[in-house]
């Protein structure tokens, strides 16, 4: 099978629901789909309201209840009929266990409503169809319901795995590995950011690994006792797991500061890397002394302070609790617009300790903040005139981690490069959409083949 029909399955897969947990059983198999889909040419629009509040109710789950979810009234009911509309909404409501409004004036949609519509909407204009019947909705309910548990499972079955492990200079290497190993398919490398465990890649590795091989570690370096490491030490890891693996090639997917190392090794061995993916990446560079590269608040009091870790490590302790304080509650009156997207710039509830792990104690942080300067040292995009292969850069909208301006203002570096920008989502969105992100990557890689001079088909 070719990677172009893969990226043809991945992508029906995910219209078939893109919530953040959709697609995979526990053996790695989408679950069966009925003859006739549930609720018809409707579909889109129930998967639309089903991904939606699914990923609120994830930051804070009574966000909707005393909040409506507002949608397009043309969207509910073709010419905008209010009866038809209101009728659609009370079913929509009914269904997912919140109030739906159907409004004329979009002036009033805040950003969770304009994520709702806008994936209602990507696959085309809504079909004049009859609304389904309560009994039709609430099947889809369940089968929504049932995806998004499926790959829960599949997720949490390749996160209890026993790792691969390969030697390195320094010790042993742990490492994750899902999907089949093929020779015509290059695994992809899945590149994680400094500080990090493993656990938020979880739910994108159960749907990529359907149809390739799936890689990726906690990068070393803040354990206890482990020696410092640098940026090309990161580099040499990943060399060693392909070694381990016996990959000759891969795609590397980077996600915040993983970049930089995709890059360092794309520096090294430049015909091992068949494309690139920089996911929420960045490229912070603490040489640019003009400070024109756009920064996020989160960013500018991290080198702070790393900066005052690293100088003074008796400070760490005051210190880390600055970055470990949970989101207080919305208030009640908070006014929709930024309730909204205050709700959607949140990390989800269930990532709370996984996103402290930089913060853990005292030798941790002092650990983490140098390799992070380390890194920021580096001027990654010098470089990138050189990167010959397919670069895609995803941003999100709502990314308060990772400035997302400075990875569209990167995209222009590459030679062969295209940014995305992922509407309402955060700095997780491997996390938080897995099938989403899972067709995008897809997609790209299947663009990415070599291709045959007689044919011009994938080789």
């Amino acid at each position: 099978m070719t990677d172009a029909l893969e990226a043809s399955e991945v992508r029906a897969s995910a219209a078939r629901d893109e919530a953040a947990r959709s697609g995979a059983t526990q053996d790695g198999a989408a679950p069966d789909e009925p003859a006739q889909s549930e609720a018809g040419p409707l579909r889109s629009l129930l998967d639309a309201v089903h991904d939606t509040v699914t990923e609120v109710r994830a930051r804070q789950d009574d966000y909707f209840v005393r909040r409506p979810l507002r949608l397009p009234a043309r969207l509910l009911a073709a010419g905008g009929d209010e009866t038809a509309a209101a009728s659609l909404a009370r079913l929509l409501g009914d269904t997912y266990a919140l109030t739906v409004e159907a409004v004329s004036d979009e002036a009033e949609l805040t950003a969770v409503d304009r994520l709702a519509a806008a994936r209602a909407t990507r696959s085309g204009p809504r079909p004049a169809a009859p609304p389904p019947s309560a009994r039709e909705a609430a099947a889809l309910a369940r089968l929504q319901e049932e995806r998004r548990a499926a790959v829960t499972r599949e997720a949490d079955r390749i996160g209890a795995a026993a790792p691969e492990r390969v030697g390195v200079l320094g010790g042993v290497l742990p490492y994750l590995a899902a999907g089949p190993r093929t020779e015509d398919r290059p695994p992809i490398v899945l590149v994680n950011a400094l500080g990090m465990g493993t656990a938020l890649w979880h739910p994108l590795m159960a749907v990529l690994a359907r149809t390739h091989r799936v890689l990726t570690w906690a990068p070393r370096g803040t354990a206890p006792d482990s020696r410092p490491l640098r940026l090309r030490d990161q580099a040499d890891d990943l060399a060693a797991v392909l070694a381990a693996e016996g990959a000759r090639e891969c795609h590397l997917v980077g996600w915040c500061s993983g970049p930089k190392t995709a890059l360092a090794f794309h520096r090294r061995r430049p015909g091992a890397v068949r494309s690139m993916v920089f996911l929420h990446g960045s490229f912070r560079h603490t040489g640019d002394a003009a400070g024109r590269e756009p920064d996020t608040p989160y960013e500018r009091n991290l080198e702070e302070l790393c900066r005052a870790v690293t100088a003074r490590p008796a400070l760490a302790g005051r210190l880390r609790t600055l970055f470990t304080g949970a989101p207080a509650p919305l208030p009640d009156d908070t006014p929709p617009h930024q309730a909204a997207e205050e709700v959607l710039a949140r990390p989800a509830r269930a990532l709370d300790t996984e996103l402290l792990r930089p913060f853990a104690d005292d030798a941790v942080l002092v650990a983490y903040a140098r390799q992070l300067l380390d890194y920021w040292a580096d001027d990654a995009l010098a470089h990138a005139g050189d990167v010959d292969v397919p670069v895609l850069c995803v941003g999100a909208e709502f990314d308060r981690i990772a400035s997302p301006e400075r990875l569209a203002l990167a995209a222009g570096r590459f030679p062969r490069a295209r940014h995305e920008l992922l509407p309402g989502a955060t700095h997780h969105s491997m996390y938080d959409r897995p099938a989403e992100v899972a067709a995008l990557l897809a997609e790209f890689f299947a663009a990415a083949e070599p291709r045959s001079i007689v044919s011009g088909a994938p080789r």
